[in-house]
């Protein structure tokens, strides 16, 4: 909710602004925005299965008629251009594995003036030592993702497809107390874990899941990753 607060006060969503949730999930964020905000939001997801949970929602908030989810990739849209004026990405530019691929595809669906908002976990170095790149190895298996955006080359590729104005905060200390939970849990439970995937009760997902979920910490900790948020306008 204060995230949704947050980059909605950012992005200067109002009533009737018209938006992209690209990588909607379940419609959390487009739901937020059409109840609180006013928005009209359309989301895209990869998954036929958020789509109708999210449509389920949205119907639940008394917000149908502002939102509308499809199944599309967001780094290909088939919109025309100049439709949004603003596009909306948490936590989903960090599955793409080509990142200017997606910013261009935004910078293409923006009106004049229209903005852009991410918020993701980022590198905020490379790793160095073979112990770091285990480490991130074990994050980035676990989550399934390609890659995290370096802080500098996400900002360089903003500027190279022709983002101005463009603003970074780095909210790490924010997640980091979440970051710090979530590690201590996984690992209370992870020898268990271990003990119930050796015996083929839970699967090697669920392993590498739980490795990530140790990893993240480290990568925090180290100062290699954290977590932030882009604007930039069109």
């Amino acid at each position: 909710m204060n995230e949704n607060r947050f980059l909605a006060e950012i992005a200067g969503i109002t009533n009737g602004t018209k938006v992209l949730d690209a990588g909607c999930g379940i419609g959390g964020s487009a739901i937020w925005l059409a109840k609180h905000k006013g928005a009209d939001v359309i989301g895209v997801t990869l998954s036929k299965k958020q789509i109708e949970k999210a449509k389920k929602l949205a119907e639940e908030n008394g917000v149908n008629d502002k939102t509308d989810f499809q199944l599309k990739d967001f780094t290909n849209t088939g919109f025309p251009e100049n439709l949004f004026d603003v596009v909306w990405a948490i936590e989903s530019a960090c599955h793409i594995t080509d990142k200017k691929k997606f910013l261009q595809e935004v910078y293409r669906l923006l009106k004049n003036k229209g903005r852009l908002i991410v918020a993701d976990g980022f590198l905020f170095r490379y790793p160095q030592s073979e112990s770091e790149k285990r480490t991130y190895k074990d994050f980035l298996d676990g989550l399934i993702l390609p890659n995290l955006a370096n802080v500098n080359q996400f900002r360089k590729d903003m500027e190279s497809v022709g983002f101005k104005d463009i603003k970074f905060w780095d909210k790490t200390k924010e997640i980091e107390p979440s970051s710090k939970i979530l590690y201590r849990r996984v690992k209370l439970f992870y020898p268990l874990a271990q003990f119930f995937n050796f015996l083929r009760i839970i699967p090697d997902l669920f392993i590498r899941n739980s490795k990530a979920g140790l990893a993240q910490y480290k990568l925090v900790k180290s100062g290699l990753t954290g977590y932030g948020i882009f604007y930039g306008e069109k």
